[in-house]
């Protein structure tokens, strides 16, 4: 109870200055706070509208999700109608449609890891070391070359190389998590035990890439990659806090919220606020907010009626705000149109060797560790999803001046193209739980 305490409290300290924030729109009177509910129900019915277009075209939902938001933002929407743009989304409500999206999705991950049937992944520790291995070794050597080769017409005036290689090859070694699980939920296999695996590899592959990013930025700011060391140590233990001393915390307290009527009404509060405290924790040791809410996800029992109930509750109003994360990311898109043909060699150069290295690698090392060709193909198909994990990495790049617009614009085109590949390949490779039941796979 005394860990339990101490995350409600660090919740309560960040999350409550944040969500104050929002008090804020009242200072510019009723003008702008109806302007904030507005521009919240334009990113929903259009993030509904291109899940539902996506949907009709048998592409995961998630992928019209995301190109909506994409549409909402200056790359498109504020090229073709930029007066309809400004009025819609005026630049001083950006920073609270962003801090709504980001607590949707804290939301949301600590949901995946609270839904994630680790009991599937028993005695596969090995396995995903090797799979994450590979889906980050692999991409991240080839993404060296490639930055070394594109070095001399594409890095930016007064950045250095070693930043420039090294960020092109962290961009090419992410899996967009987050985009992953929705995918997976869509198709029915994040309960599979391929399902599963894919998602074990590709959250500890993305561990490996975030702290790799911490180097790059590092080096990009003059300081040592030696200060990338205390952030992985941090996080290790952080994770096994969380796993050792969290779980039974969160066990005992759930136990005694279904017999406590009061305590039960109050459970809802306790555990968000702990997924804000592990989002802030990770945030401040400089990996990601979403690695901390996932792993106060994965703390929570599997067998407990209240933390299903509680997970129900929680799901279906993150499912209603989260095309607003897709929108803020896309406001900050700002994608110069790909012109001529050397852009555009570039954006399939890029597509590329990403592809191949990502889902051919571990395509090739899943085969390696026991799994047969369609279920290493299916792993490949997974990890090989970008979504906006890239974009946010990317546009990272971007405002830290490592890359260039040109680069950006085919980073972002490498982006879509894998993500939207997921669901149609992970479709004709017939991965579904009946497929496994039959004994084919």
């Amino acid at each position: 109870m005394v860990v339990i305490s101490a995350l409600i409290a660090l919740g309560l300290v960040h999350a409550v200055p944040q969500v104050g924030k929002l008090g804020k729109l009242a200072d510019g009177g009723w003008f702008r706070v109806a302007g904030f509910l507005v521009a919240i129900a334009v990113i929903v019915g259009a993030g509904r509208l291109g899940g539902w277009v996506a949907a009709r075209c048998r592409q995961p939902r998630v992928v019209g999700e995301m190109a909506a938001g994409i549409f909402l933002g200056p790359a498109l929407l504020g090229q073709f109608a930029p007066k309809l743009q400004r009025t819609l989304f005026p630049a001083d409500l950006v920073p609270h449609l962003s801090l709504v999206a980001q607590l949707a999705i804290v939301c949301f991950v600590f949901l995946l890891g609270a839904d994630l049937p680790v009991e599937l992944l028993r005695g596969s520790g090995r396995r995903v070391t090797a799979l994450a291995a590979g889906m980050v070794g692999v991409p991240l050597a080839c993404g060296l070359l490639l930055g070394a080769g594109l070095a001399g017409t594409y890095r930016p005036a007064g950045v250095t190389l070693v930043p420039f290689v090294l960020f092109i090859g962290t961009s090419m070694s992410v899996t967009a998590f987050p985009v992953l699980v929705r995918i997976l939920a869509e198709r029915d296999l994040i309960r599979t035990r391929i399902g599963t695996l894919g998602l074990a590899t590709a959250g500890t592959g993305d561990a490996v890439s975030w702290c790799l990013l911490v180097v790059v930025v590092a080096t990009a700011r003059g300081d040592s990659a030696a200060a990338a060391i205390p952030t992985a140590a941090l996080l290790i233990a952080f994770a096994a806090v969380t796993l050792i001393v969290l779980r039974p915390a969160f066990r005992r307290i759930l136990a005694l919220a279904g017999k406590n009527t009061a305590l039960r009404r109050c459970v809802t509060a306790i555990v968000l606020l702990s997924a804000v405290s592990g989002a802030y924790i990770t945030d401040w040791i400089g990996v990601h907010v979403i690695f901390g809410a996932f792993m106060v996800g994965l703390a929570m029992p599997r067998d407990n009626a209240v933390a299903h109930r509680l997970g129900r509750t929680i799901g279906r109003g993150v499912t209603v705000v989260l095309p607003l994360f897709f929108a803020v990311i896309g406001f900050s898109l700002q994608v110069a149109f790909l012109r001529n043909p050397r852009d555009l060699l570039l954006a399939a150069l890029v597509i590329g060797v990403a592809t191949t290295s990502k889902l051919g690698a571990t395509t090739l090392v899943a085969r390696l560790t026991g799994l047969n060709w369609r279920e290493s193909a299916g792993l490949g198909v997974m990890v090989n999803c970008r979504g906006l994990t890239e974009l946010v990495v990317v546009s990272a790049g971007l405002s830290l001046g490592i890359i260039g617009p040109d680069l950006f614009a085919a980073f972002v085109a490498m982006t879509l193209v894998t993500t939207i590949m997921t669901g149609p390949l992970l479709r004709r490779l017939k991965l579904e739980p009946a497929v496994e039941r039959g004994g084919t796979a």
